[in-house]
């Protein structure tokens, strides 16, 4: 980093939150962030902009009197003004369910930052980009192609008034590449991206053209599916929306205020036996990896499913003092990396034991369905029809429907490979029901 702030920010952070205690704050926490980031933009296959930026900004969180008052801002000079805002918006804030933020403990040690990022120049970027677009123009001309990528350092501060200090540095690079292609009235479009906080076999720019060109090539041709109940194919990449119904039934919140489905089976089997998922925030550079909490608590890894059996809730600490419960160390009640556990069967071989179902690769307007409840009622945005195996046309106009967490307690089954980015596998779900619009 070209000028760090941490030195100068860390006595300015220490002054602040002495001053919250004067002013009365049972509880005080400030966070700075300062980062410096590089990227390019390609539209319509030609580069757009390319830039640079430095930036930095804090938040001041506080507890007074039982209640809440936060203020942000991005001038250092500002801070103790910064804390008088906050004291004044507490007034009013909203109720805090808890007084005192706990002592610091014992945090994991998480690799975040590596220098190999900080070589990657401007001009590779740039040169990577133009290489994935031309390979796509060479293989259609009539796409409507966008890409882009992006270098990053960052280093920040957390602090709060029970003693934590805690300061970080960490890199990041992603890598993105997008496709519109428009034939009379039909549009289909396709992307794909990776990111990253390490160097390494993950920024792979082929990788992302060979994405595109796979639904180039099953989307070459039109299938239809009879109306019905199918089995779906999901890769990796589309898995976690299908575990979207279990963050939320195990957030402690939800659960509290009873709007979960899963509230009552805490320790059941509520999935089918061979779903076990595992809560790890503790890999090496990955995004969502986290030593501590929103609120200084260390994080853990834990089961959330193990053999289909409901092991926790999750808390943050306003949370658990609002249910009574202990916290977990997730902030926002949320996982961190949920990891679906490999099965026995390679991906291949689960495609080609699909004799006729569905190969999805999105949704359109899944998130307006009930997910807390795990309904879904949604078009396929891009998908294939499969028979004996393999993948036959694209399939248009067709809307899929279920309760996701039915599915999950039924007949379904997980690769043992996974991705190398987002560590899930694929999975089979059987009984999605599917219906096609007429003409």
């Amino acid at each position: 980093m070209r000028t760090s702030q941490l030195a100068v920010m860390r006595d300015k952070i220490a002054e602040a939150l002495s001053l919250a205690t004067r002013k009365g704050a049972s509880a005080a926490k400030i966070s700075f962030t300062h980062s410096e980031n590089r990227a390019c933009q390609f539209e319509s296959g030609r580069l757009k902009e390319c830039h640079s930026a430095d930036t930095m900004g804090y938040s001041i969180a506080l507890v007074i009197n039982g209640r809440r008052g936060t203020a942000t801002s991005n001038i250092p000079a500002a801070m103790n003004d910064m804390v008088e805002r906050a004291v004044a918006i507490a007034a009013s804030g909203a109720v805090a369910h808890f007084t005192e933020y706990p002592a610091p403990g014992r945090y994991p040690s998480i690799q975040t930052f590596s220098p190999e990022v900080l070589t990657i120049t401007r001009e590779k970027t740039i040169a990577d980009c133009q290489n994935m677009v031309d390979q796509l123009k060479t293989a259609d001309a009539s796409l409507d192609i966008s890409a882009g990528a992006g270098i990053s350092e960052n280093e920040s501060i957390v602090a709060n008034s029970a003693g934590l200090m805690h300061e970080n540095r960490s890199t990041s690079w992603n890598l993105g590449l997008g496709i519109q292609k428009t034939t009379g009235t039909d549009m289909m479009f396709s992307g794909a991206g990776r990111g990253w906080r390490e160097w390494n076999n993950l920024y792979d720019p082929d990788y992302l053209v060979n994405e595109i060109l796979f639904d180039l090539r099953h989307a070459s041709r039109f299938a239809t599916i009879p109306d019905g109940v199918w089995p779906v194919f999901v890769p990796p990449r589309a898995l976690p929306m299908f575990l979207h119904p279990i963050t939320l039934g195990i957030n402690g919140r939800n659960v509290f205020k009873g709007d979960s489905p899963l509230k009552d089976r805490l320790g059941t089997t509520c999935f089918a036996e061979n779903l076990s998922i595992l809560d790890n925030p503790h890999l090496d550079f990955a995004p969502s990896s986290a030593p501590f909490d929103s609120a200084g608590i260390p994080t853990q890894k834990r089961w959330l499913i193990e053999n289909g059996v409901l092991k926790t809730f999750l808390y943050d600490l306003d949370t658990a003092k609002l249910a009574g419960q202990e916290p977990t160390g997730n902030s926002g009640c949320s996982p961190y990396t949920m990891l679906v556990q490999p099965g026995q069967e390679t991906a291949a071989q689960l495609l080609s034991s699909i004799q006729k179902g569905i190969y999805l690769k999105s949704l359109l307007g899944f998130g307006q369905s009930n997910i807390i409840n795990g309904d879904f009622s949604a078009n396929l945005a891009l998908g294939y029809l499969i028979e004996n195996g393999e993948i036959v046309g694209r399939l248009k106009n067709v809307m899929l429907a279920g309760n996701i967490l039915d599915l999950l307690k039924g007949d379904v089954r997980f690769s043992s490979d996974c991705d190398p980015q987002n560590q899930q596998p694929a999975a089979v779900l059987e009984g999605i029901s599917a219906v096609s619009a007429k003409a």
